[in-house]
């Protein structure tokens, strides 16, 4: 009975502590819940995304424990040293009647941690938010990395990813013009991404944000690599302009239907 009763008391720890991996699109409140604008119905597993060379893939790393836990973040490659992996922490703002992940901190790995980061302004907190920032270099063959997000809470909990680098090269952005373009922050986290999109369909060049210091300055960096890796192949399908007007027409579509422009984009470079 002692040994079962143990037994229960470990499985329960176990399952205290949980890190999660989602889309760029998905942004977490310090209570552990998908906030209201961004919700999906079937959030996309992130098991084995695409990125083209000199592309970023972003993902959202979410860590959920209860309070009182202390814990270490690591990130891991295999084969070593091919991706260039930075990890951000996210500090949350007011979102409306939320909290939504905003600025960006850039950390070491290991990235030390403990919930509730604040007593004063998150009463009840249990989850915290980190960003995970992966850019192909340009020399780097199409292949598959393995990618791990690593949690030590006393064990090892582990988020694998299989990163599929596929051929296409995202062209040079460094001649783009930089201003900020950002959707406010109580929109869509997606609403950021149509912006560049929006700016593609109707003849324009994207454009880079003046500097990385928040998520949305990710969302839009990402979307315009997107646009610049389109205009490079051609890329004209009817089917973008129709999804660029996509929220507009279903107002109540999820934060991740950007994710289709992508899968679009990626399908036709190969």
């Amino acid at each position: 009975m002692v040994k079962l009763f143990v037994l229960l008391l470990i499985s329960c720890a176990a399952n205290a502590q949980e890190i999660n991996v989602y889309s760029e699109f998905l942004r977490f409140n310090p209570y552990g819940e998908i906030v209201a604008q961004d919700r999906e119905i079937r959030p996309r597993e992130v098991l084995s995304p695409a990125v083209p060379r000199n592309g970023h893939l972003t993902v959202q790393v979410v860590v959920t424990a209860p309070a009182g836990t202390n814990y270490f973040l690591y990130t891991a490659q295999s084969p070593p040293d091919t991706l260039q992996i930075k990890i951000y922490r996210e500090h949350f703002v007011p979102c409306g009647v939320d909290f939504c992940p905003e600025w960006l901190t850039e950390q070491q790995s290991p990235s030390f941690g403990a919930i509730p980061e604040s007593l004063y302004r998150l009463p009840g907190q249990n989850t915290r938010c980190y960003l995970l920032d992966i850019w192909v270099p340009p020399d780097v063959p199409p292949r598959r990395v393995r990618v791990e997000t690593l949690l030590k809470v006393g064990y090892w909990m582990v988020a694998p990813m299989e990163v599929r680098v596929i051929a296409p090269t995202v062209p040079d952005s460094a001649g783009l013009a930089r201003r900020q373009d950002l959707a406010a922050i109580e929109a869509r986290s997606s609403d950021t991404a149509q912006r560049q999109l929006l700016r593609y369909v109707n003849g324009l060049p994207p454009e880079s944000p003046v500097a990385i210091l928040r998520l949305r300055d990710v969302l839009q960096r990402n979307a315009a690599e997107d646009m610049l890796l389109a205009a490079q192949m051609g890329f004209h399908n009817p089917q973008l302009n129709l999804m660029a007007w996509t929220p507009f027409v279903f107002p109540q579509t999820g934060a991740e239907w950007y994710l289709r422009v992508r899968d679009l984009i990626y399908r036709y470079t190969h």
